[in-house]
């Protein structure tokens, strides 16, 4: 009968423990995400976290790991009170001795299992409520056709490239949206927080959802920095069915996704995909080698080549400085060969929280983040300068675009509340022009033909995945059903896309 008990206590403590460490997941997401998705979280679940920035794995393992244990261990002690097992001298005291004796004692002492479970129940309840568990699983069992019916496949699509091929110069910026530009949003946004960004934005090709400043709308599947990577080379959300794999952990990354990496290699482009931190993070260094066939430049590539000391770390890897300085010797490499080039970059001091506060940094701005994206942007503004200046830019098309939105939950709290955050982009050297202007509805995936357009290539139908080329004068999946229904659709199941781009088994 003793060992029983302890068993219960045993497996109480437990279920305890594991509603503890839930509830402190939820609420540490929660406070640290602006917008934070389950299909994000179980993505994330599902692939590499290696090389993750130290700030959010320490954050993670302080506020959820050990305040979680220290939480049940205070709980069990207060349990045992309850229970009338307390030691000590309170335990000797008339009242407790009168509890101890009495049916509330009785009561704990007997239901610790039941008010385990009533504890696990409650934070299951919290975290179905706050990550909209019941929305997600909806979406997810509904099936939909509409993925199937509006993708076009690019290996079915006929491409004219020119006869002289165009470089791509292609920057992903971390978390860049057009909201720190624009006075209208209100809240922190005191000033233009990225005015070179701006500028270019002016001076060059820009698309916009709104006269303004606007941009890229932000869709379900495309709002972390992988899944944004995804759907703007290869015109397709991410979608995370809970049953799927080949997100990188097996070397494949949706195996039957055909990207503008494949295509350009098939061009006989060299392509080299540069960021400042660890490939592997999310799959990332599966999808651009499988699809594309990428030369990967991390931080573990730059330590083999000692070009960073074998104990190197900042941020999430590198510093973006030293990420501007690592692109300009890779296109200079690049330049020297016959082949025609495509380097894409994803820089990092941006990245929530608050961003990386490098010695290039100012201290204009209140807040840091604000003075970190100022940082950014003049950094940005003096490579592409740099680039400008190069025989190769002549034959060059340069694209800088935000990956998503920015998931700092503080700095953009306080803006109004029917403004549209929207997603920043760029093309520069573009040899062909908007036939109906800037001003269109889109998101990431739309990237995807618009990339090649601006590389001279024309596209029959103007549209590859789920994407339209903007510089067309094609309706946009956005503007034929507009962004509510179109990313309802999204977040619903489809058969199609888990046979044909995830490779699951057909399905009953």
């Amino acid at each position: 009968m003793k060992k029983k008990i302890e068993k219960k206590q045993v497996a109480a403590v437990f279920i305890v423990l594991v509603a503890n460490l839930l509830f402190l997941w939820m609420v540490w997401m929660l406070g640290k995400y602006d917008r934070i998705s389950l299909d994000q979280v179980i993505f994330q679940i599902k692939t590499s976290a290696a090389g993750a920035s130290r700030n959010i794995t320490n954050s993670a393992v302080i506020r959820v790991g050990l305040f979680g244990l220290i939480l049940t261990a205070m709980e069990a002690q207060f349990y045992r009170g309850l229970c009338g097992k307390l030691a000590g001298k309170l335990s000797r005291t008339k009242g407790y001795v009168r509890y101890c004796a009495g049916k509330t004692c009785a009561f704990f002492r007997r239901r610790i299992l039941p008010v385990s479970l009533a504890v696990l129940l409650f934070s299951s309840l919290m975290f179905t409520h706050k990550l909209e568990v019941v929305a997600y699983v909806e979406a997810s069992t509904t099936e939909s056709d509409f993925i199937r019916t509006h993708y076009a496949d690019p290996e079915q699509v006929a491409l004219a490239f020119p006869e002289k091929k165009r470089n791509l110069v292609y920057i992903f910026l971390e978390s860049m949206e057009n909201t720190y530009a624009d006075l209208s949003a209100g809240g922190s946004i005191s000033a233009d927080f990225i005015p070179e960004l701006s500028q270019l934005a002016e001076e060059n090709i820009s698309f916009s959802d709104r006269a303004g400043k606007g941009g890229m709308l932000s869709f379900s599947g495309t709002t972390w920095t992988a899944a944004a990577m995804v759907a703007q080379t290869a015109g397709m959300p991410v979608k995370v069915p809970l049953l799927a794999g080949n997100y990188g952990g097996n070397d494949t990354f949706m195996p039957g996704l055909c990207s503008i990496g494949e295509i350009l290699q098939k061009q006989g482009y060299e392509q080299t995909l540069l960021i400042g931190s660890d490939g592997a993070f999310a799959g990332r260094d599966t999808y651009f080698t499988e699809h594309g066939g990428y030369r990967i430049l991390d931080i573990h590539a730059f330590k083999e080549m000692e070009k960073l000391p074998k104990n190197y770390r900042q941020w999430w890897g590198f510093e973006d400085e030293k990420l501007f300085a690592f692109a300009k010797e890779e296109l200079l490499r690049l330049a020297a060969g016959e082949a025609p080039f495509n380097l894409t970059l994803l820089t990092a001091d941006t990245h929530f929280p608050d961003g990386y506060v490098c010695h290039l940094c100012g201290n204009e701005h209140e807040e840091q983040y604000a003075n970190v994206l100022s940082c950014s942007a003049k950094q940005v503004a003096s490579f592409i300068g740099w680039i400008k200046e190069q025989p190769f830019y002549e034959n060059t098309t340069v694209i800088i675009v935000g990956d998503h939105l920015t998931m700092d939950p503080l700095f953009l709290e306080d803006i109004g509340e029917d403004y549209v955050r929207t997603v920043y982009n760029c093309f520069i050297n573009a040899p062909v022009k908007p036939v109906n202007g800037r001003l269109r509805q889109f998101g990431a995936f739309d990237m995807f033909p618009t990339t090649l357009a601006a590389l001279g290539v024309r596209i029959q139908g103007e549209r590859l995945g789920l994407g339209v080329n903007l510089f067309s004068e094609e309706p946009t999946l956005t503007e034929l059903y507009g962004y509510e229904a179109l990313n309802d659709e999204l977040q619903k199941k489809s058969v199609f896309y888990n046979e044909t781009f995830l490779g699951m088994g057909k399905e009953e």
